[in-house]
C-alpha cells in the first residue's frame, strides 16, 4: 500500500472561523495528508515562507495589511513558484476571472468548499502549476534549441516558430506567423513532384525527411535538411505540423569540395583518370545499346614537355600545364569530358560526336596551343600538342579497346612530326 501524499499548505486568513472551516475540510481527505501553517496576514506569511517551504498557499484577499487584488500581487510576488488558490466570501465570477490574471491559479468561495472540493481544487492547483512548469521546460528547450523550428496548423500556416528559425531564414516570429513556410522561402529549385511526394506521405500520416534548398529573407539560397512531423488529435485526425529545420550549408559545401578533391586533377582543374575512366564506360556502352549514337576520343599529349621542366623549371612546366587545360577546358561542349590522365598526357571524350565533329575540334585545339606563349626570363616558352583520335565501336567488348586505338594513333602523329592529329584507321 503505497503511503499517503503529504502535501505543505500555507493558509493566509485572518478570521479564525474561516481557518478551523479550512482545516477541517482538508483533513476529512483520505487521498492525501495536508500539513497546514496558518498566517492571519501578509506579513506573517512572509515570515513562514522565510522559515519553510510549501506546495500551495490558500489566500483570503481581505487581510489586516491587504486588501482586493493588491493582496494576490503581494503574495505572488512573495510565493514566487508557490500555486495560490484564492478563498473569498464573493462568487463573483469576473472578480474570479481577473484574480486569475493577476496571479492566482484557482478561486473559490468560503463555504462552498463541498465535501473534497477544496482538497480537490488545491490537487488541480498543484498538477496545473506542475504541467505549466514542464510546458515552460519544453518551450525554453524549443527557444534555445539550435536547429530551427516551426509548429503550422492543418493547413500548413505557421503558428509558431523559435529564433532559430529567424536566424536561419530572416524571418522574425511576427513575420512567419500568419503565412505559410512556401509563401517565405521556397527557392522554386525544386520541382512539384518533389512536394507532392513529400506531401503524399505527411497526409498519410508519416514523418517526412528530406534535404532542399530553400531562400532566406534576403534573398540568399541555403541548404536545409528539413524534418516535418504531422501531429494527430485522440481521434487520429492531424491537427499540426512540426518542422525542424537544420542549415547544412556547410556540411554541403564540404562534400561538394571533397568530390570536387576525389575527381579533379589538383593542377589543372580537369577531372583526373579515375572519373574518365567511369565515364569512357558509360560512353562505350551507350555507343554499344544505341544503333545510332556515336563518341569519339581525343588523345593528347604535349610534345617535348620534359624539355620544358628541365629548362625553365617545374613552376613553368606546371604554368603551361594549366594553360593547356585551360584550352581544353573553354573548347569543349558541356558534355565533353576533359581529362588529365597524368604529367603531360590529356584526354578528351566528345560524347554524341562523330569524325568531322572530332576532327574540327582537334585542328583548332592544336592551333590554339600552338599559338601559347609563356614569359620566362630564360626566353619565351612555346609548346605544342600531338592529337591521337579513334571512335568508339559498338563491337568493342569495353573501353580498352578504343584507348588502346587512340593512344596508338597518338604514337603515330608523334612519329610523323608531332604538332599533329592523326586518325585511327581500325
Amino acid at each position: 500500500m503505497n503511503p499517503v501524499a503529504t502535501i505543505r499548505v500555507l493558509l493566509v486568513e485572518d478570521e479564525a472561523g474561516d481557518a478551523h472551516l479550512v482545516r477541517m475540510k482538508l483533513g476529512q481527505s483520505q487521498s492525501e495528508h495536508f500539513d497546514l501553517c496558518w498566517a492571519q496576514s501578509l506579513t506573517e506569511a512572509q515570515q513562514c515562507l522565510a522559515a519553510s517551504s510549501f506546495d500551495v498557499m490558500l489566500l483570503d484577499l481581505s487581510l489586516p495589511d491587504s486588501e482586493g487584488l493588491a493582496t494576490v500581487h503581494s503574495a505572488r510576488a512573495m510565493a514566487m513558484a508557490i500555486p495560490i488558490v484564492v478563498l473569498s466570501g464573493r462568487g463573483d465570477t469576473d472578480f474570479a476571472l481577473t484574480a486569475l490574471e493577476a496571479g492566482a491559479v484557482d478561486y473559490m468561495v468560503k463555504g462552498d468548499f463541498g465535501y473534497d472540493g477544496l482538497a480537490r481544487v488545491i490537487r488541480y492547483a498543484l498538477l496545473r502549476t506542475e504541467m505549466e512548469a514542464r510546458n515552460n521546460l519544453l518551450v525554453a528547450a524549443l527557444e534555445a534549441a539550435a536547429n530551427g523550428i516551426v509548429i503550422t496548423d492543418k493547413d500548413a500556416v505557421v503558428i509558431w516558430t523559435n529564433p532559430a528559425f529567424s536566424r536561419l531564414t530572416g524571418y522574425s516570429r511576427e513575420e512567419a506567423v500568419g503565412h505559410k513556410p512556401s509563401d517565405l522561402i521556397k527557392s522554386g529549385l525544386q520541382d512539384e513532384a518533389f512536394y507532392q511526394d513529400m506531401w503524399a506521405n505527411l497526409l498519410d500520416g508519416r514523418h517526412w525527411r528530406g534535404e532542399l534548398i530553400n531562400k532566406r529573407k534576403n534573398g540568399s539560397l541555403y541548404y536545409e535538411e528539413l524534418n516535418i512531423a504531422p501531429v494527430k488529435n485522440s481521434a487520429g485526425e492531424i491537427t499540426h505540423f512540426i518542422g525542424i529545420k537544420e542549415d547544412i550549408s556547410v556540411r554541403k559545401e564540404m562534400e561538394a569540395q571533397l568530390q570536387k578533391l576525389a575527381s579533379t586533377d589538383p593542377l589543372t582543374g580537369l577531372f583526373n583518370r579515375r572519373v574518365f575512366l567511369e565515364r569512357l564506360e558509360q560512353e562505350q556502352a551507350k555507343v554499344a545499346r544505341l544503333r545510332r549514337y556515336s563518341a569519339v576520343l581525343l588523345m593528347l599529349d604535349l610534345d617535348f614537355f620534359k624539355r620544358v621542366n628541365d629548362t625553365y623549371g617545374h613552376a613553368t612546366g606546371d604554368t603551361v600545364l594549366k594553360a593547356f587545360a585551360e584550352i581544353a577546358r573553354n573548347n569543349s561542349r558541356a558534355t565533353d569530358i576533359p581529362a588529365r590522365l597524368g604529367g603531360e598526357e590529356f584526354a578528351i571524350l566528345l560524347a554524341g560526336a562523330d569524325k568531322s565533329d572530332a576532327l574540327t575540334m582537334a585542328e583548332r585545339l592544336r592551333q590554339q596551343v600552338a599559338e601559347i606563349v609563356i614569359d620566362h626570363e630564360a626566353g619565351p616558352v612555346r609548346i605544342t600538342v600531338s592529337i591521337g583520335a579513334a571512335i568508339l565501336l559498338a563491337d568493342d567488348v569495353n573501353s580498352e579497346a578504343v584507348l588502346h586505338r587512340a593512344d596508338a594513333a597518338l604514337y603515330e602523329a608523334k612519329d610523323r612530326g608531332r604538332n599533329r592529329t592523326y586518325w585511327s584507321c581500325f
